[in-house]
């Protein structure tokens, strides 16, 4: 296979097997390793974060091929930036299904998602979403 980079909001691909998204977030899961990072967040910061993630949801979800993967992660703890973005890309694309990744060990497992929780002091906070679209 071949490595496309592209503007998420408009992928210069027309289809692919999977498309992995790391999308700019506020970064609250890496706030122990950037203390600093706190003071600069603002509630309208992460309302512009969480519009910026949806288009990049949007472009992905056009040229992922039925039956392939689509992989949505953060580097954030906030609801808006992740649950809520998965609910709404949901309700607008029936097409797509949130699956449990394989291979991931349980205790990274919060539901159908990955959550690393920073508290436990190993790694950064994480979230991520695997989609799978239907057909194929």
């Amino acid at each position: 296979g071949r490595l496309h980079v592209a503007r998420g909001e408009a992928p210069a691909l027309r289809e692919a097997d999977v498309v992995l998204l790391d999308v700019p977030c506020s970064g609250t899961g890496t706030l122990a390793r950037h203390p600093d990072a706190r003071w600069n967040l603002k509630p309208e910061s992460i309302e512009a974060l969480s519009a910026i993630q949806s288009g990049i949801l949007e472009g992905a979800a056009r040229v992922v091929r039925p039956g392939g993967l689509l992989v949505y992660a953060t580097c954030t703890l906030e609801p808006e930036e992740n649950e809520e973005r998965v609910e709404a890309f949901l309700r607008d694309h029936p097409e797509y299904m949130v699956e449990r990744g394989e291979g991931v060990p349980d205790a990274l497992i919060d539901g159908d998602f990955l959550r690393v929780d920073p508290r436990a002091g190993v790694c950064d906070g994480a979230f991520a979403a695997r989609f799978r679209r239907r057909g194929g």
